[in-house]
């Protein structure tokens, strides 16, 4: 379980690198706008990184001269893609690279171990975002030591040149990987002076009245409050809120009623309480990324 000495301000890492992962679709492009926003707050480098399959032309020419010309004039194009999006008027501020692998999303994750935040948009027609509405990204949040920030299709993202957090959303389990997003949540909500909401939810049918459910918040709201460290100091209270139903219903309802601007959570976990969610995995991170209205932060268990 994340404990208040758990969590302490020289665990908080800065944002210092961030990799955007495009399939050049026009969710793809809100996502990089997002990120620049994002990054230009850090003074974070940007890297805009894309995977690519060689097309089938490649291996049916009937020459393997003509295939190699094939393959290198796919690559040259794709790579001039990539340099187009990072001359937008919006990004000459902000330093940026980019990647382009030919392979599957999962070898473009390997390439770029060395960035601090993954910014993928969650909907596209084509290549990786296409492949992450599925498998792909429950591999993501999986298999990530990276967080991973995603922009989805419902998201209120304005293309402002800054972003303005108000308020921010961490949904914990209390399992041992949580401690790792509560540190990003405590360090984003400090940064930006938002305040904190911090919501528990317990999956239980047979607490289906207000006192019962008012009974049986009491030892999670209590966990709760021992979350935040005395030694870290926020400008605004945090909120403590147990909730009750489906992880991604309560979670994502949380967060319009708060009109949140940013949802933090553990991509996987294991409750200690018997009638609290069994835990936040893969693929509920997914769903909730997929249909939420701001933006999500999943970090996973290293």
């Amino acid at each position: 379980m994340a404990t208040a000495h758990q969590v302490t301000p020289h665990t908080l890492r800065k944002i210092k690198k961030v990799a955007v992962l495009t399939d050049f679709s026009d969710n793809a492009d809100t996502a990089l706008r997002f990120a620049a926003a994002f990054s230009r707050g850090y003074k974070a480098e940007i890297v805009l990184a894309h995977a690519y399959i060689r097309p089938p032309c490649a291996y049916a020419a009937p020459e393997v001269k003509l295939g190699h010309q094939t393959l290198d004039a796919f690559r040259q194009l794709l790579g001039d893609q990539l340099l187009r999006k990072i001359e937008a008027t919006y990004l000459q501020d902000i330093r940026c690279a980019v990647v382009l692998r030919e392979g599957t999303p999962k070898e473009l994750l390997q390439e770029l171990r060395g960035v601090d935040l993954i910014v993928v948009g969650t909907s596209g027609a084509t290549g990786f975002t296409k492949a992450a509405l599925g498998s792909t990204a429950e591999m993501i949040f999986r298999s990530s030591t990276v967080p991973v920030l995603t922009v989805g299709p419902h998201c209120r993202c304005s293309g402002a040149e800054s972003i303005v957090l108000n308020t921010i959303l961490y949904a914990t389990d209390f399992s041992p990987g949580s401690a790792v997003a509560l540190a990003s949540a405590l360090l984003i909500a400090g940064e930006h002076n938002a305040k904190l909401v911090l919501l528990h939810v317990a999956h239980d049918k047979d607490v289906p009245f207000s006192f019962e459910r008012t009974m049986a918040s009491g030892e999670p709201l209590e966990e709760l409050r021992k979350l935040v460290p005395g030694g870290i100091e926020l400008k605004r209270p945090p909120m403590y809120l147990v909730g009750f139903g489906t992880p991604e219903e309560t979670i994502i309802g949380e967060a319009k009623k708060d009109r949140a601007d940013m949802i933090i959570v553990a991509a996987r976990g294991a409750s200690k309480f018997r009638s609290a969610i069994s835990h936040l995995s893969g693929g509920t991170a997914y769903r909730i990324a997929a249909d939420a209205d701001c933006p999500v932060l999943a970090i996973c268990e290293s």
